[in-house]
C-alpha cells in the first residue's frame, strides 16, 4: 500500500496529497488536478469556483514545470489559456476524476 502525505493547501477545505507517484490538488472531495511522471491531468472540478481557481492556479505556480502551462500563469485570461492547452491535448482531462 502506498502512503500519502496530506498538507492543508491555503484553504481549510482544499488539500495537496503527495504520494510516491503523484501530486494532487483535491477541494473537499474532489480530485482538481494530478501531476503524475510530470503530466497534468485535471478533473472536472478544476474550474468550479473562482476560490478553487485561485488555488489551483497556486498548485500549478509551485509544483508543475512545464514552460507552457507556467506561460498559461501569465496570461490575461488563464483560464481561456488553460482551456486551450486542454482542447490542443497538452494537458489531459478526466471528467471521472
Amino acid at each position: 500500500m502506498e502512503s500519502a502525505k496530506v498538507e492543508q493547501f491555503y484553504n481549510k477545505n482544499q488539500f495537496i496529497i503527495t504520494t510516491e507517484k503523484a501530486t494532487i490538488f483535491q477541494r473537499y472531495n474532489s480530485t482538481v488536478a494530478k501531476i503524475e511522471n510530470g503530466c497534468l491531468t485535471l478533473g472536472r472540478d478544476w474550474d468550479y469556483s473562482k476560490t478553487t481557481m485561485k488555488h489551483f492556479y497556486l498548485f500549478l505556480g509551485e509544483f508543475i514545470r512545464d514552460s507552457q502551462i507556467n506561460d498559461a500563469l501569465y496570461s490575461c485570461n488563464k483560464r481561456a489559456a488553460i482551456q486551450k492547452l486542454i482542447d490542443e491535448g497538452a494537458i489531459e482531462y478526466d471528467e471521472e476524476m
